[in-house]
């Protein structure tokens, strides 16, 4: 495997010489292609990440909108290295948000607005595939006040 990165692109290349090496095409090729994705989800989160402070399991993060908020999951999930958890979080204009993530997968997603309007958003994906679509129209453009439990 080597990775080389020229200007803002990342180019994975995978080779084999050994047993088998003639049918190794296909395979090695599918092998990066998918090493490249996952480097790309991670750098992504990280990109549009918004600003997060927590401590122990409580914290604060900053300007959470529809397109930051996959970010964060995903970000919550690298630092829990895995493991099963809940989000919670309220915002400054009473915007309750808690998410559900176990086995790597998105579960489930309720936001509940200052009116006390309540969407529920059941569904399995894995985390790498969580995107803003999944946001979309949900109140969500503030500071957010969290808390993750593990489950």
């Amino acid at each position: 495997m080597t990775f080389e990165m020229r200007e803002n692109r990342l180019k994975v290349t995978a080779s084999w010489s050994g047993f088998g090496e003639l049918l190794m095409g296909k395979p090695l090729e599918n092998f990066a292609r998918g090493i490249a994705e996952a480097i790309k989800d991670f750098c992504s989160a990280q990109a549009t990440c918004p600003v997060l402070e927590l401590e122990s399991d409580e914290g604060v993060v900053h300007h959470v909108t529809p397109e930051s908020a996959p970010a964060l999951i995903k970000r919550i999930i690298w630092e829990l290295r895995g493991k099963d958890f809940m989000l919670e979080g309220v915002s400054e204009n009473g915007v309750r948000i808690s998410a559900t993530v176990r086995g790597g997968r998105f579960v489930r997603l309720t936001v509940r607005n200052s009116q006390n309007k309540e969407t529920v958003i059941e569904a399995d994906l894995s985390v790498l595939e969580v995107g803003p679509e999944l946001f979309e129209g949900l109140p969500l453009d503030d500071t957010l006040k969290i808390k993750v439990r593990r489950i």
